[in-house]
């Protein structure tokens, strides 16, 4: 049930684009087209479509979801970890990360006709990966992922959901 007092406004979500792979095996969330063409294009990487639908800017009930890359001196090992937690951030920043910001706003608890946003993680290749789908979720586990949870609550990716 939506109560408009406490839900953000639908119409403000934006597409949150999701692309994978490239040279350096990275999941990439953007709400930027300029970033989708870039890795896409130039990069290699391998366009997912719209993953959720995030907020461009603080509504009712939201909170920030941060960004911090993990990138080595030589550039074999990156992961893009998305989190709304803000002790994780900064954990993650404390052991090197790069702080790249807000990437959008999400409910932390599911409300508003939010969905959860899953986090997964893979150790052997240094990645992290974020789906709506439960079932894309459970077979990534049956395939060796870590399931880190629910990141936050999201706006369908399908806007007539």
């Amino acid at each position: 049930s939506k109560l408009y007092s406490t839900c953000g406004n639908d119409a403000d979500a934006v597409p949150l684009f999701i692309t994978t792979g490239g040279p350096i095996n990275d999941c990439v969330l953007t709400t930027s087209n300029a970033d989708v063409t870039s890795l896409v294009g130039a990069q290699g990487f391998t366009f997912g479509g719209v993953s959720a639908r995030v907020f461009p800017t603080q509504e009712l009930s939201t909170m920030p979801m941060f960004l911090a890359y993990e990138v080595d001196g030589g550039g074999s090992i990156t992961d893009h970890l998305y989190t709304i937690s803000v002790t994780e951030f900064d954990d993650a920043i404390a052991l090197g990360f790069r702080d790249e910001g807000i990437q959008g706003y999400i409910y932390p608890t599911q409300i508003c006709g939010s969905v959860p946003y899953y986090r997964l993680y893979k150790p052997a290749l240094t990645e992290h990966f974020y789906t709506v789908s439960e079932t894309q979720q459970q077979s990534m586990v049956a395939a060796g992922w870590t399931d880190q949870g629910i990141m936050g609550y999201v706006l369908s990716p399908n806007c007539t959901d």
